[in-house]
């Protein structure tokens, strides 16, 4: 019998596989460790300071928070609930913050719960406790995103 536990974590999912419970408990009294390096090395490779500059005329800090600041017609409403999620990264945010980011974006945020749990389902954004986060695979293909707007295509 193989027993599996998946650990989720914002880059994504870790799975401890073994042919018992007693192999798994086993192998997560090293595991901490572990965690930590993984970590520490992923939020190495993330930078606020290049996110921002990198969504400098894409989306606009306000004192309502994020804000989209390019035309509708280039962007799907998946990257539009994407790219406020980006622009917070790593705070993440409440699903009712991000509807009304989009409202003052001027995308329509009906739907965008959907657009959230097909990004989940994708692998792009994870819920913790009341937030959305966006995984290691989420912030590379809204980095793909960007590029693709800043070069003027959509």
């Amino acid at each position: 019998m193989k027993v599996r536990l998946t650990l989720h974590r914002s880059y994504g999912d870790i799975e401890i596989e073994a042919e018992s419970f007693d192999q798994i408990v086993d192998r997560l009294r090293d595991f901490p460790e572990w965690l930590d390096v993984i970590d520490s090395v992923i939020s190495a490779q993330t930078s606020g300071v290049a996110v921002k500059e990198a969504l400098s005329g894409i989306v606009e800090s306000t004192a309502d928070g994020p804000v989209i600041a390019v035309a509708r017609d280039p962007i799907t409403d998946k990257e539009a609930a994407g790219l406020p999620l980006y622009a917070t990264d790593p705070q993440g945010l409440r699903p009712k913050d991000l509807g009304r980011y989009l409202s003052l974006s001027g995308f329509l945020s009906v739907g965008f719960a959907s657009r959230l749990s097909e990004m989940k389902h994708e692998g792009l954004v994870f819920k913790q406790d009341d937030q959305y986060k966006l995984t290691v695979a989420g912030k590379r293909w809204l980095e793909g995103v960007v590029k693709t707007l800043k070069a003027g295509g959509g």
